[in-house]
């Protein structure tokens, strides 16, 4: 085998060395490009696929993830940003099940496993700290859960605490969170992280909690400020009323317009103010006897009268006073005291904390769409206004329906304006005709190869062959002698090494006729095991043609004897 191996190497270098310079550099560009050609076949079809195993990994998750996967020598791909990480889809699902189990992802939050190791020696500062490690971990993955939000950061500060009420100080807290491309938290969401937070730490309130996006901007509103809750609470539901008011509309008058035809705004002056009143009122003509009070006094007597006799008499010192006339007294006092009561009625009355006090509607409908038939059979469709009865009977639903009040200071517009229309059949056209050139030219890029390829196989790996197998074909025909003379004169003198054991030894006369028969023998032969049926059939048909041609000849024969 070794020596077959020499002899084809060096009838192949033999080759090459009669070749021009110009052939050899064909067969050395051609060798190379089927060489490539195969190697990027052979390349593109053991290419594997990647399916997304994680992504949005922090750079410790990506690292400890490389870890594991080249642990397991698992391939992957990793992309420029190093945090999005495929593996092939037969490997997807277990190893996800297996980070899972292992604690991966991490996102780099340390919660309350920071206290699954500890030591003896460990400070009370050293857990302080691990403490608040651990509540900011904990918010951070709750926080993390919320839907838009990509990551978070939470920092907090807790004072420590003093005997001294007056030297207590509050404690606050910080977040900022990273939102999903085209993510809009609702204040709903930001009060509710901020709530969140705050209750999940002893002695903080929602007040000292902000939150803040990536870009820097604060999200969060004070809810200390009663006025800004009270106003940002009214914004919001006086909003949600207006958008109420117009959805009515549009679905009101969609029904008769059509669907996208209407258009509704709503602007609503809302009164916010309560008002508290606490009416009472008298029954007069009800009135009755509650109580009543007497007081009766009587008086009799007689007393000296003040005065006496004229003259000097009554006025001299020493002498005894002259008697005066009696005074008869006699008085009588009563007093009635009645109290009536009188029915009365007290009502105290709370207003509602909104009430509108105004509605100020605009409404836009779009024309009327009228199809005509036109000479060619097909329908033209044109857009016509409204009619001004139309337009009265839509105004009297309208006011129905919102319960505008005229007096109150209400007022309503509906105007017909022809809306303007996207060219959607124009759009589509184009968008088809996109189409259809991506897929003209994705069917030319792929008849460009194909064609190339058969082309590189005609015009250079075929004649190639052709080439390389006349030249070949030449050097055999040169190489192997032509005639029994030759192969004689070669055997006799053994120019090529090894020449007996390909050449078979004849003997020093052949003879033509028996070399002949000896070829057809072996022709026959080689004939009659590549088709034994026919070789049968032929056999017979020789059979019974010498049967018939003997008695013929026998006739024959007998007859020439007769006329002898």
């Amino acid at each position: 085998m070794i020596e077959y191996i020499r002899k084809v190497g060096g009838q192949i270098v033999g080759f090459i060395g009669t070749l021009s310079p110009g052939r050899k550099a064909a067969l050395v560009g051609t060798l190379v490009a089927v060489v490539v050609g195969i190697s990027s076949l052979f390349f593109w079809a053991g290419e594997k696929t990647f399916h997304p195993l994680l992504s949005n990994l922090s750079p410790d998750d990506s690292a400890s993830i490389i870890r594991v996967l080249r642990e397991k020598n698992i391939p992957f791909t990793l992309d420029a940003t190093g945090r999005n990480i495929s593996v092939p889809p037969e490997n997807l699902y277990e190893l996800r099940l297996e980070l899972a189990t292992a604690g991966l992802p991490q996102s780099g939050l340390v919660g309350y496993e920071v206290f699954d190791k500890q030591t003896i020696g460990t400070t009370s500062f050293v857990q302080k700290v691990n403490q608040k490690r651990a509540l900011e971990g904990e918010l951070m993955r709750t926080i993390n859960t919320i839907k838009g939000v990509k990551r978070s950061r939470v920092h907090l500060a807790l004072p420590q605490r003093s005997p001294f009420v007056e030297d207590q100080k509050k404690a606050s807290a910080s977040i900022v969170v990273d939102l999903e491309p085209g993510t809009v938290l609702a204040d709903k969401q930001i009060f509710g992280i901020g709530n969140l937070v705050a209750r999940g730490v002893e002695g903080l309130d929602i007040s000292d909690v902000v939150v803040m996006d990536s870009h820097g901007k604060v999200l969060s509103k004070n809810p200390g400020d009663p006025i800004a809750a009270a106003t940002a609470t009214q914004l919001d539901f006086r909003q949600k009323f207006e958008q109420d008011l117009e959805k009515r509309v549009e679905a009101l008058l969609g029904r008769v317009v059509g669907d996208g035809k209407v258009v509704a705004r709503v602007t609503a002056d809302i009164d916010f103010s309560q008002v508290t009143e606490t009416q009472t009122v008298y029954d007069q003509d009800g009135s009755a006897t509650r109580s009543v009070q007497r007081d009766q006094k009587s008086m009799e007597g007689t007393r000296p009268g003040p005065y006496g006799l004229a003259g000097a008499q009554s006025n001299t010192p020493g002498q005894p006073p002259v008697a005066n006339a009696q005074v008869k007294s006699d008085t009588k006092t009563t007093n009635e005291t009645i109290n009536y009561e009188i029915p009365q009625t007290v009502r105290k009355t709370s207003r509602p904390s909104w009430n509108v006090s105004k509605l100020s509607v605009a409404v836009m409908v779009d024309g009327k769409t009228v199809r005509s038939p036109e000479k060619d059979g097909q329908v033209k469709a044109k857009v016509e206004p409204w009619a001004p009865e139309k337009i009265q009977e839509f105004e009297k639903i309208v006011i129905g329906a919102l319960g505008i009040d005229k007096k109150r200071g209400d007022s309503l517009e509906i105007k017909n304006i022809e809306f303007t229309r996207e060219d959607f059949e124009e759009a589509q056209r184009i968008l088809a005709d996109n189409e259809r050139k991506s897929y003209f030219y994705t069917m030319l890029s792929y008849g460009v190869i194909a064609i190339s390829i058969v082309l590189f196989f005609l015009l250079v790996v075929r004649p190639f062959i052709k080439w390389l197998t006349e030249n070949t074909i030449d050097s055999v025909d040169t190489f192997l002698p032509q005639t029994i003379e030759e192969l004689e004169r070669l055997q006799k003198s053994a120019i090529l090494p090894g020449v007996e054991d390909a050449i078979p030894v004849l003997p020093e006369r052949v003879d033509p006729e028996k070399v002949e028969g000896e070829m057809i023998k072996e022709k026959i032969i080689t004939l009659v095991d590549a088709n034994p049926h026919k070789a049968a059939l032929v056999l017979r048909d020789w059979l019974h043609a010498d049967g018939k041609k003997r008695p013929a000849e026998d006739a024959k024969a007998g007859g020439k004897a007769k006329g002898a």
